[in-house]
Parts: structure tokens; sequence; C-alpha cells
């Protein structure tokens, strides 16, 4: 990902709000012929230290895994809030207009899980983080029903090897065009406002 300097960050604790808050991820590959593929899905993130283990699940009729099983090195991208900025809030009138986004790269290594227990527990700990209160509901189904279920999707298990994370949010800006910038945010939609409370944190806007 191309990151110029002040656009990047290191910072552990930012990088693992990004991967909680924005969970629904989309893990690119290569198919058969070495060509891009990817596939949207929702991860669980566990963090120790400076180091996550990341998992999620496919269907299992989506060929995907199955290129994983060969090549099983990926890119996993969490895609953070991002909208236009406009160039009447900067005091340059020589100006162009801009987008500004938060996002998340994890370079890693994927290994499948087939066993049924793994995949039951692995769905356990994704209901947990999104519907706590559907767990229950999950383990009064018939065996069979869960049996069939879990059968239908094969579980990941992705190993950052590298991650880079990216907060444009207008550092490269005077510190009066960032409170323009800051302010318009504040007022806009939900994934403005969302921005917004990035902007204020990583800038200092």
């Amino acid at each position: 990902m191309y990151t110029p300097s002040h656009f990047a960050s290191t910072e552990s604790d930012a990088i693992d709000e990004v991967m909680r808050r924005y969970p629904f991820a989309t893990l690119v590959g290569n198919d058969a012929d070495g060509l891009p593929f990817a596939t949207h899905l929702p991860v669980v993130a566990q963090r120790s230290g400076d180091a996550w283990q990341i998992e999620g699940h496919m269907a299992r009729a989506n060929p995907h895994w199955r290129w994983l099983e060969q090549t099983p090195s990926a890119l996993l991208v969490f895609q953070g809030p991002h909208g236009y900025v406009s160039p009447s809030l900067y005091e340059q009138k020589l100006s162009v207009p801009t987008w500004n986004y938060v996002a998340v790269h994890v370079y890693a290594e994927i290994a499948t899980i087939h066993d049924a227990d793994a995949k039951d527990a692995l769905l356990k700990r994704l209901i947990t983080q999104n519907e706590p209160g559907y767990a229950a509901q999950w383990r009064a189904l018939p065996e069979d029903f869960q049996q069939k279920m879990l059968g239908a999707i094969v579980g990941l298990r992705i190993v950052p090897t590298r991650i880079e994370a990216k907060f444009k949010l207008s550092q490269n800006r005077p510190a009066g065009d960032r409170a323009r910038i800051l302010a318009a945010q504040q007022e806009g939609s939900p994934t403005e406002r969302d921005m917004a409370d990035w902007m204020a944190r990583m800038t200092g806007a």
C-alpha cells in the first residue's frame, strides 16, 4: 500500500481498534491461474501484545479456500471510514479535492480449518463479537442441523506476517485547514463523524 510517512501508523492500539470496529474485511489471494481473487468475510481479531491472530470462515462452495491451501499467503484489508474532502475548506484556493480514509492491510499466512469442533468454537467467538444473545439459540439448534451448517463452511486462521496502517486524515494540511475539515466532518454523515473522531485522535486537530 502506498503510504507517505505522514499518513503511516504503527500504533498497535489504533490498528487493533480498526480490526475490531470494522471487522468485515476483504481477503485477497490468487486463483488457480495466478489472478487476484477476493472474498469478503467477517473476522475476529485477537491481540496479544503487538501480535494478532485473526480468524474467519467462508462458504465451502467458494473455491478460494482451495487456492489458499495451495498458496497460503494472502492480504486481508480492513476498510475504516472514508470520505470526500472539499478544497473549499482550504485557505489556499489553488487546491483540489481529495479523499480521506482509514485502512489496515494485513499480509498473512492462512491455514484452513475443517475440524467441526474447531469451526464451532470459531463461530461462537464470532457470535460473541456480534450478537452474544444468539449464542443460546445456536446451542439449542438440532445437532444434525448444526453439523450441516458447520459442514458448509471452511474456517480460516490468519496469522499476520506484516501489517501496514494508513490513516489519511489531512495530516499534511496546515492547522487551520484541519480545523475546518474537522468541523465539516463533525456536522456530516455518520461515516464523516466517525472519520472526524479518528482525525481528532490521530492528528490532534
